[in-house]
């Protein structure tokens, strides 16, 4: 396929067949269920509701504020809990693993679809894509290849446990097909026609410049790769390839001092579900469907519980407090008993389909860690910042793999005790 034919593909907004596809919907939720999750978890701020009408029977979607010409959609409400209709959704709920016989032989997560998309690229990207710091006396980490690491070690533990596992990228390269130097010749008209796309980084780069000279055209189009374009490719190609159940998306925290090389004290953990968007994010088209399709597959539910069985492990193991984004300007908690886990709106967790977490332990520039990480990816143990250790990549994936085991899992005694390091 030309460079343009895949563009146009991944670019192109919601379809009026994709809007219409929402009446799927109708009869499967309340109108007090429809509004509970609007407010509470993905619009607290208010920004889709101006394209909303909202009666005691449906919910019509417009494509303006404005509420002009024809909707795009039409979503009926069930008249009352005890008759709504079944989710026509292809991801199956945590019970429906855990209610299954557990037969003498059968792996934990048997059966168990788990999409696996480490975050960011790494390699010869890294630099590009903001995700690469040198820190003196220690050395520089790529988070990119830190996240590939921890998928491959995942998609090996997921497997023992007996789960289908579709890791999206297994190497520091782009999954997107279109290279910098085909995208060139196409990133000036999707400046001027799709503004919107361009990455938040390029768009501060670019400011207070006159014009988009080729410099900038060449760091536009490595921009999009590394951010809008390959996020897109990814989410394209597991729904080509893969249907899951779940879908983790790794990457690792830092504080803000990181970006200059610099240390800190503290290490903490953070969990992030879908939701909290913003008023200025609710003017794309193609947010405002992904957002009304999450909430009407009610992913919810199946995120906060993923999200707080991982977190638990992760906190038994590390022993690291949570990341206190608590209730934001773009983060909502939802789950009060676990400040760990919230929602945000990440490109990663709003595309892919159905439920999807996205784990983000450790700060790496804390001593400790960024010895552990530095050290690379290992069996066994070794002495690393002075104390005997297993790989951190290994721990990583181990925590969230108990974590899916204890969200999944079925009683099997012996099958599902943790594997070696």
């Amino acid at each position: 396929m030309a460079p343009r034919s895949v563009l146009d593909e991944l670019l192109q907004g919601p379809s009026p067949a994709q809007w219409n596809a929402l009446s799927a919907y109708d009869g499967t939720l309340t109108r007090k269920d429809f509004v509970e999750r609007l407010d509470w978890v993905f619009d607290p701020a208010h920004g889709i509701q101006r394209y909303l009408r909202l009666s005691s029977e449906a919910v019509v979607v417009y494509p303006t504020p404005a509420q002009n010409g024809e909707p795009l959609a039409v979503v009926r409400f069930a008249a009352t809990t005890s008759i709504k209709r079944p989710l026509p959704v292809r991801f199956r709920s945590p019970r429906q693993f855990r209610d299954q016989p557990a037969a003498p032989g059968v792996l934990p997560l048997s059966g168990l679809r788990i999409a696996i998309d480490p975050a960011d690229i790494g390699g010869r990207w890294a630099a590009l894509e903001d995700r690469s710091v040198e820190f003196r006396g220690y050395g520089r980490i790529n988070e990119g290849d830190m996240n590939l690491l921890v998928g491959r070690r995942l998609r090996q533990e997921l497997e023992r446990l007996g789960a289908s596992v579709f890791l999206v990228r297994d190497k520091a390269e782009p999954v997107l097909p279109v290279s910098s130097v085909e995208l060139l010749g196409s990133v000036e008209t999707l400046l001027k026609e799709r503004p919107e796309l361009a990455p938040e980084r390029f768009r501060r780069w670019q400011s207070g410049k006159a014009s988009a000279d080729r410099t900038a055209l060449r760091v536009a189009a490595n921009f999009f790769i590394t951010k809008t374009l390959e996020t897109r490719a990814r989410v394209a190609l597991v729904q080509r390839s893969f249907q899951p159940d779940i879908t983790i998306v790794l990457q690792h925290n830092a504080t803000p001092e990181s970006t200059d090389g610099l240390l800190t004290k503290i290490n903490r953990n953070i969990f992030f579900v879908d939701g909290a968007c913003l008023p200025e994010e609710m003017q794309d088209a193609e947010q405002r469907y992904r957002v009304l399709l999450k909430l009407l597959e009610n992913v919810t539910p199946i995120e906060t519980e993923v999200g707080d069985r991982i977190a638990r492990r992760f906190e038994a193991v590390t022993g690291f407090p949570p990341v206190l984004y608590g209730n934001s300007a773009n983060t909502v908690t939802v789950a009060p008993q676990n400040p760990y886990v919230v929602a945000r709106n990440l490109a990663l967790n709003r595309d892919h389909d159905g439920p999807v977490v996205v784990t983000e332990p450790y700060f790496m520039n804390q001593p400790e860690t960024l010895a552990r990480l530095l050290a690379g990816d290992y069996s066994g143990e070794r002495i690393v910042a002075g104390k005997p250790r297993i790989s951190i990549f290994f721990e990583y994936a181990r925590c969230v793999a108990e974590g899916l085991v204890a969200t999944y899992g079925r009683s099997t005694g012996s099958n599902s005790r943790a594997a070696r390091p």
